[in-house]
């Protein structure tokens, strides 16, 4: 009891001063009035209200005002930021609360603005990776991290156009594609447009909420859904492993896989770890994302320390692994110091090969 008591203070602790105590102070620079329990109660309560709405009953309303929350956190965090960055050279060198106030509200209004928009952007990376002449010439484009649920089903059809305008010869989607329960076959229906054949394995969001109800509804759209398996495709052995929060998950089932020598193995896993134990059983492109590239400065700082490989292409000998930062966002639908991407790869004969 005294064990969960600390930690529901430090997280109480921890949600005022990041969340609730930018806005108050940066009111307080203005010298506006805030202190009623009117306005004390709707930063600290309104937030979790509007999200927790949309977990009591999903639909498009809710889900807006759960991105509307979330968001909002996202801007008061970097806010936190803004204002202690202020406070630390106040404490040295008096700023003028004419000048630091408009200035850190320009700051956070543009951060807010551009990054939601640029949340919104979806670029096409092109990936040109070496391999043999069998699949030299072949394209696949590579979707991660979309969380519909978060996201709108608008954003995956706008990911299906984008990728359809690609003609990919295969689509590859390493997981978090949706992260809430009771999505819908009819809001995922986009996917059923997709022109080349698609698979799939699961990320940790999916295992968070309805996964068997997601893998039929993704079976009966026509996706190929890889749990601890793999299937050979034309000149590709496509092994698909499901995420898992120990390191060692793609050492096990590799294992339990045999690679072909008459193939080109591609493995798709949602996180970055177990690039060594591919390398070692012979893969020749491994794809996963998850990390999101941190989404938010500074959290690209944090995910490294946990994920070092966070994203970008990266290579042990023959084998070559892409880290996807994601197509949507989860939490904030905010991207600053990141991008939302699919990639487009494009496999090319080996140099000095015929």
């Amino acid at each position: 009891m005294k064990r969960t008591f600390i930690r529901i203070t430090i997280a109480i602790f921890l949600y005022y001063l990041l969340f609730v105590y930018p806005p108050l102070r940066l009111l307080d620079l203005y010298s506006i009035e805030w202190q009623s329990t009117l306005v004390l109660l709707s930063v600290m309560v309104l937030p979790a209200l509007l999200r927790a709405a949309h977990e009591i009953k999903a639909n498009s309303f809710t889900r807006l005002l759960s991105a509307v929350s979330f968001t909002w956190l996202g801007v008061c965090f970097q806010l936190f930021l803004l204002i202690a960055a202020h406070d630390l050279i106040n404490a040295i060198f008096t700023i003028p609360v004419n000048i630091s106030a408009p200035v850190i509200t320009i700051i956070i209004c543009a951060l807010a603005v551009g990054g939601f928009i640029n949340a919104q952007l979806i670029k096409v990376r092109n990936i040109m990776i070496e391999a043999s002449e069998a699949v030299a010439g072949l394209t696949a484009i590579h979707i991660s991290d979309a969380h519909i649920g978060s996201r709108s089903p608008g954003l995956l059809s706008r990911i299906v156009k984008k990728t359809n305008a690609a003609n990919p010869d295969y689509v590859w989607i390493t997981g978090d594609l949706i992260d809430f329960a009771n999505i819908s076959k009819q809001q995922l229906s986009a996917l059923a447009e997709l022109k080349a054949p698609v698979f799939y394995v699961i990320g940790n969001h999916e295992r968070y909420v309805d996964l068997d109800d997601i893998d039929q509804r993704l079976r009966d759209l026509g996706i190929v859904v890889l749990r601890n398996e793999s299937i050979n495709h034309g000149p590709f052995q496509i092994i698909g492993i499901d995420d898992a929060e120990r390191k060692t998950m793609v050492s096990e089932q590799l294992a339990h896989i045999a690679v072909s020598n008459e193939h080109y193995p591609v493995l798709l896993y949602h996180r970055p770890d177990g690039l060594e134990a591919a390398a070692d059983k012979g893969i020749r492109l491994m794809l996963c994302g998850h990390t999101h590239n941190g989404q938010l400065i500074p959290f690209n700082f944090i995910v490294r320390k946990i994920f070092p490989r966070i994203q970008g292409l990266f290579r042990i000998g023959d084998t070559t692994l892409y880290v996807s930062p994601g197509v949507g966002t989860w939490g904030p639908v905010l991207r600053v110091g990141s991008r939302s991407e699919i990639a487009l790869i494009t496999f090319r004969a080996l140099s000095g090969s015929e």
